[in-house]
């Protein structure tokens, strides 16, 4: 109520004033600035006035949400269509965006013993090889709350110091959650591994850390969205704290194809029938097959012609040897 409160003094539409304020978990100073800056983006934009789509650009841009060197603003708006994932993998994410936007409005339909330890929070942990599509998962799930994204630099976190990383990471998880932001931990296993058996101090310390960890991120208000390769590597104690564990598969061929279009776009010149021979041929993750078309386009666009087969095909090859494997059998024959 108090949100929606300020909210209607600072956009004075009542109807707005409401979806902000249940939606959303901005501090009163915050509620301010971007009100500030929605109405600044309608004067630049021709249109005086206040928006929900102005408000969440103004946040998505980080507007009055610094969190200082600990973490780094990732701006870009990542859209539903760049999401090349099975059909059952959107349905978790989009339940999971679900669960971000209606996290202050459950409470009152819980029952007792739940609404006893319930904490608006949302932790989830997204798992898979790498280049399946997690950080973009990441991207796409800020942009649709409308929230920015901030990348947590864990160089800038940890230390080599007792006790300087557990105040670090104080620091990071006030300033988030005095802000709404979504903070990603890109390789969280580093912060959130499994506790060892302790042998000597260096152990005692490093559990002390994790304990640390554990306790912060359950008690945090805020969006915590962790990414990494094997979900084996956490603590059981940890992954029992998450909202929700998903995991990102190697794409099948069908899935394959249809990110070899997405990176493809219009600029090329293979037909349908090269395309599906490089899905069945190529076993490559979606950020492999970017990589590949980026190295394929430099070649086209030097000669000032579409992209090829031969292209794509040079593209294949030099990202199959960055990941210390083969090239596809067949591939290097020419399409029929």
């Amino acid at each position: 109520n108090e949100r929606v409160a300020l909210w209607q003094l600072a956009a004075g539409d009542a109807a707005l004033a409401r979806q902000l304020g249940e939606d959303y978990r901005h501090a009163s100073g915050r509620i301010h600035e971007l009100a500030r800056a929605g109405r600044f983006q309608g004067v630049l934009e021709g249109s005086p006035g206040m928006s929900l789509d102005r408000i969440a650009r103004a946040a998505r841009n980080g507007a009055a949400a610094e969190l200082g060197t600990l973490a780094e603003l990732l701006p870009e708006t990542i859209d539903a269509s760049a999401l090349v994932l099975p059909a059952a993998l959107h349905a978790e994410l989009e339940a999971l965006a679900l669960r971000c936007t209606g996290r202050d409005r459950l409470a009152p339909q819980l029952g007792p013993a739940t609404r006893a330890r319930y904490r608006p929070g949302v932790r989830a942990l997204l798992y898979g090889p790498s280049g399946t599509g997690k950080t973009l998962a990441v991207g796409w799930l800020a942009t649709r709350l409308g929230l920015p994204l901030y990348r947590v630099d864990l160089a800038s976190v940890t230390s080599k110091y007792i006790g300087e990383t557990e105040k670090n990471l104080a620091q990071l998880f006030a300033r988030a959650e005095h802000a709404e932001v979504v903070l990603m931990f890109d390789e969280a296993d580093a912060l959130f591994g499994k506790r060892t058996e302790v042998k000597d101090a260096n152990d005692r310390y490093a559990n002390a850390q994790t304990n640390y960890l554990l306790q912060r991120i359950e008690s945090f208000e805020g969006i915590t969205i962790l990414t990494s390769n094997s979900r084996a590597r956490f603590d059981s104690a940890f992954t029992r704290r998450l909202d929700a564990i998903i995991e990102f598969p190697l794409p099948a061929p069908d899935e394959r194809r249809a990110l070899w279009l997405a990176h493809l776009g219009d600029g090329h010149a293979l037909p349908l029938a090269d395309i599906n021979r490089l899905a069945a041929a190529c076993d490559l993750a979606g950020g492999h097959i970017r990589n590949a078309v980026l190295v394929a386009a430099v070649s086209a666009r030097t000669e000032s012609r579409p992209i090829n087969y031969a292209d794509i095909v040079a593209g294949v090859v030099a990202e199959c040897r960055k990941l210390g494997k083969q090239p596809p059998h067949g591939l290097l024959r020419e399409p029929p």
